[in-house]
């Protein structure tokens, strides 16, 4: 009985991490979630992005149970391009940082009334992850638990509203074009969060059922969430917090809102930080060189949420493709001449 609970326990806390990693900025306050999906016919594209980040998910468990880690996933998958990609890595985690740091400017903003030019609360969420992250995945776990509940509470209430499952405020997309923008978004996601659980799996082993949880209530949460802001209208669509304008910034649910979109920006940081902490941790001057990733995921926040996810998400979408697929390929299509089947080769003789 206590074996069966730890089990439940470590798997509601490795789901927590994964929506954690997810549920950010751009995510709770719509503004990614209304460039990659259509206003019409919005909902078989949600279904398709929740199976897409499922599969990516248990792809990088199993990845990180079979090489050790996300450090042992680059080397063995990529080998020679090994250094490149986790370059390309701490690039994406460096601009998704900025991207949650300008994500608090904006609620602070909208929410309360405080100017982006007094960034108070981004300033102190990046001191407390700066200490915060020596605990490692432990540290992104219990922050994941404890703000998590919080955010899936605050999006359900939403489903009680009044709402429908297709808009035709723009043209529509070609099922194609849609499909492909699916693809981009379940692939950036997953990518950002490789090194996170591909750790998770060399730690964990196998989280499929994590995977499987986590993967449903993001599909749910899109679905709340679009549909809220595609009834509210276009206004809505091109506000820089496409919910927050939905919620009305100076009600009762808009000062709700803002407090529960800080919470989803403070977990997803934790998890964008990661790789970046990891690899300055390595650094001859590793005090140094976590200060200047701060200040330079400071400085970039400077061009505010909408220009970040605006440009940059897009081929991080590209990058989270292209990773998958070679991981893909490396896990279920081995060479045989490969050094690591030789040795399985030896083994069994």
């Amino acid at each position: 009985m206590v074996e069966a609970l730890k089990r439940v326990g470590e798997t509601a806390r490795l789901s927590a991490i994964l929506i954690g990693t997810v549920v950010g900025a751009g995510f709770v306050s719509g503004a990614e979630l209304v460039r990659f999906f259509p206003t019409e016919n919005f909902l078989p594209c949600a279904f398709l992005a929740a199976l897409l980040i499922f599969l990516g998910f248990a792809l990088l468990f199993y990845c990180g149970k079979k090489y050790g880690g996300f450090e042992g996933t680059l080397c063995r998958v990529f080998k020679n391009f090994a250094p490149a990609v986790r370059w390309i890595v701490l690039a994406a985690s460096l601009m998704t940082s900025a991207g949650m740091l300008a994500g608090l400017d904006s609620v602070m903003l909208e929410g309360f009334g405080v100017p982006k030019s007094v960034p108070l609360l981004s300033l102190g969420v990046l001191i407390a992850v700066y200490f915060l992250s020596e605990k490692g995945t432990a540290a992104i776990g219990w922050v994941n638990l404890c703000l998590v509940p919080a955010i899936l509470v605050f999006v359900a209430s939403l489903a009680f509203r009044r709402v429908d499952f297709s808009y035709a405020f723009y043209p529509a997309r070609e099922p194609f074009a849609a499909v492909c923008l699916v693809i981009a978004y379940a692939g950036m996601n997953v990518f950002l969060a490789a090194p996170v659980v591909c750790d998770l799996g060399a730690k964990y082993g196998g989280g499929t059922v994590a995977a499987a949880g986590a993967s449903l209530v993001i599909g749910a949460c899109i679905v709340i969430i679009l549909a809220n802001i595609f009834a509210a209208g276009a206004n809505a669509i091109g506000a820089d917090m496409p919910l927050l304008a939905v919620m009305g910034a100076q009600s009762v649910m808009g000062k709700i809102f803002a407090i529960v979109s800080a919470f989803g920006i403070v977990t997803t940081l934790f998890s964008s930080w990661y790789p970046l902490h990891a690899r300055a941790k390595r650094c001859r001057h590793a005090r140094s060189a976590r200060v200047l990733l701060c200040a330079a995921a400071f400085l970039l926040s400077r061009f505010g949420l909408k220009n970040i996810v605006g440009f940059a998400y897009p081929l991080l979408g590209l990058c989270g493709i292209l990773f998958l697929g070679a991981c893909a390929l490396k896990c279920f299509f081995p060479k045989k001449n490969s050094p690591m089947h030789s040795a399985k080769g030896r083994e069994r003789m």
